[in-house]
């Protein structure tokens, strides 16, 4: 996801988090991949949070490559070589980061495009469907963050679940960057939430405002298949849920128009929580 200043295009660079965790070795492949197809740099980071507990950093005396130090530079290294085979074009640098995980990569989210990261770690609970730090990451990073579940998804469908807020207006730019740069199709879904077991009506002329302020936002954009749905349903997390399992990604701005001041609101909460396919986060 380009910007430009001036004119001048901005190369800010694709981050992907990884810790040698199937679900991190899954967000490599997945970034590799967009950050070829954006023409933008990879930075694969290790967060290191050894130096915080231990100066014990160095290795075994009469063991070669042991240390603390040493399985972080090796793990970093694992991660750049993987999206190196992935994609051999692709620009690629290996980041050891002293810091903990949601902190330092919401600070790196200042400098970079995307942020990518697996569903969880090593750490937390194994039936939990996202960790605590891609939840963390999802409501503080200052750029969009994908949470990757498939690192090859094959469906053609990059869908934009709207609701007419700003955050909702900033996710439709964000998904249509995404599936142009995909090559994928974008599917514009607003869902009307049923109130006292009645749908929420459209207006007579049968049009949905929501999805008229979407594709609004896409005026001039060239390039470009866009299909829209406007679905009733109870849950508009449910719905999009639903759809998760069919689409290349969902794409959903982090807080919709009745947040109050949170950062993340209860539709990205739930969805994030628990989707089956890639979602991306629109701050």
């Amino acid at each position: 996801m380009t910007e430009s200043a001036g004119g001048i295009a901005l190369r800010r660079p694709v981050l992907v988090a990884y810790d040698g965790s199937d679900g991190s070795k899954r967000a490599v492949l997945w970034a590799s991949r967009y950050a070829i197809s954006a023409q933008l740099p990879l930075d694969v980071v290790h967060c290191w949070s050894w130096p915080f507990f231990t100066h014990d950093l160095g290795p075994v005396t009469g063991v070669q490559d042991s240390g603390l130090r040493r399985e972080a530079e090796r793990l970093v290294a694992e991660g750049q070589d993987l999206a190196a085979r992935a994609e051999p074009d692709l620009e690629v640098r290996a980041r050891l980061v002293v810091g903990f995980p949601a902190e330092t990569l919401t600070r790196l989210s200042a400098e970079a495009s995307l942020l990518v990261t697996g569903t969880r770690g090593f750490g937390g609970f194994a039936e939990l469907l996202i960790g605590s730090v891609s939840l963390r990451l999802a409501s503080s990073a200052s750029c969009p963050v994908m949470v990757v579940r498939e690192a090859r998804p094959t469906y053609d469908t990059v869908i934009a679940a709207v609701d007419g807020s700003p955050a909702s207006d900033r996710a439709t730019v964000a998904a249509a960057d995404l599936a142009r740069t995909l090559h994928k199709r974008l599917d514009l879904l607003h869902v009307r939430v049923h109130r006292r077991r009645t749908p929420a009506p459209l207006p007579s002329d049968g049009r949905d405002p929501v999805l008229e302020r979407a594709a609004a936002q896409l005026a001039g954009v060239s390039g470009l298949s866009v299909a829209e749905e406007s679905a009733a349903g109870h849950s508009a997390a449910g719905l999009i849920v639903e759809r998760t399992t069919t689409a290349c990604c969902v794409v959903l701005g982090a807080k919709g128009g009745n947040a109050l001041g949170a950062r993340l609101g209860t539709t990205a909460h739930a969805v994030l929580h628990h989707a089956r396919g890639n979602i991306g986060i629109v701050p």
